[in-house]
């Protein structure tokens, strides 16, 4: 197999002055990418900022033959994301590849100790930020018909303890990848948009102790992650809306499947119905994958014409 290259392509990388993001733009650059490291440079909490985080990483990247620039505008705002996108097009005349990376925790205890401030803030970096991100690039990928968008979800997402902000936020992430890429796929545009559940150790992990950072280091290093999201913002990436667990040197797909359910035509039913056949619509032994929301409103019978629906939200 040929070896994978950027060569002209233009990257943005977000939350890439250190961590997973800087894996991440080193990796596209080493390939032949210039990349735009961003990063306000405040600490996993979201507190504080420091424009020379990413100036180093960047250097850092320079050093070692690559083409990279630094940018410290907060991707929370769409000013910020406005920013962000005109710094790299103002550079290098466009952009090719996005990954949505920059994520916060301001919150991780009970829901009835999360202040709006730490809810507003961990939605404001995680989905409003990929939101924002990703509407700036979406005209100039249209118009050059090539673009490639990775996102940065978590397995929190699946459930983590008593935290309720930061899954939610990284949940939205994964419902944004399904739409642009639903949208994308309806048109025929060459623009892929994927998504990943990252395990790597972090300044989050620190926090748990030298003896648990470090196994954490070892068997899921940052740079065990990035072979990956390169792999999916190249022009032969080979899959649109999806989303993969990564970490420690594998990946694999995760999906959202709807059960081969109850299906019933009573539209008279009771809930004690609906209890009674709770088995049949719980059991994952027979799944679908649905494409998008028609197709998994079309499993149940009906002469509703979905395609109606689908040509109306398009």
């Amino acid at each position: 197999m040929a070896k994978m290259q950027f060569d002209g392509k233009v990257a943005i990388v977000t939350g890439a002055g250190g961590g997973l993001g800087k894996a991440y733009a080193s990796l596209l650059a080493s390939r032949g990418a210039k990349v735009l490291l961003n990063d306000l440079g405040g600490n996993f909490m979201g507190e504080g900022a420091d424009r020379g985080y990413a100036g180093a990483a960047a250097a850092e990247i320079r050093v070692a033959g690559g083409v990279a620039e630094a940018n410290g505008d907060s991707v929370a705002t769409s000013d910020g994301a406005r920013a962000i996108v005109a710094d790299a097009v103002a550079r290098w005349g466009r952009v090719d590849i996005l990954v949505n990376n920059a994520g916060i925790v301001s919150a991780s205890g009970a829901i009835e100790t999360v202040t709006d401030k730490q809810w507003a803030d961990d939605m404001a970096v995680s989905a409003s930020g990929t939101f924002y991100l990703c509407r700036e690039v979406w005209e100039g990928m249209k118009e050059r018909d090539f673009g490639r968008i990775v996102n940065v979800a978590s397995g929190s997402w699946f459930g983590m303890g008593s935290g309720v902000p930061y899954p939610a936020a990284k949940g939205a992430v994964w419902a944004m990848t399904r739409a642009l890429a639903s949208a994308s796929t309806a048109r025929g545009w060459n623009i892929k948009i994927n998504c990943i559940m990252p395990i790597a150790g972090s300044r989050m992990t620190a926090l748990m102790g030298e003896d648990i950072h470090g196994l954490m280091m070892r068997d899921f290093p940052p740079k065990a992650v990035a072979p990956v999201v390169a792999m999916l913002a190249h022009e032969q990436a080979p899959a649109n809306g999806e989303l993969f667990s990564v970490g420690g040197g594998g990946y694999a797909r995760v999906f959202a499947g709807v059960t081969a359910g109850y299906r019933g035509s009573d539209k008279d039913w009771s809930m004690e119905d609906a209890l009674a056949n709770f088995d049949a619509a719980f059991s994952p032994a027979e799944f679908s994958i649905p494409a998008g929301s028609m197709d998994e409103a079309e499993l149940y019978t009906s002469d509703v014409p979905w395609d109606a629906f689908r040509q109306f939200i398009q």
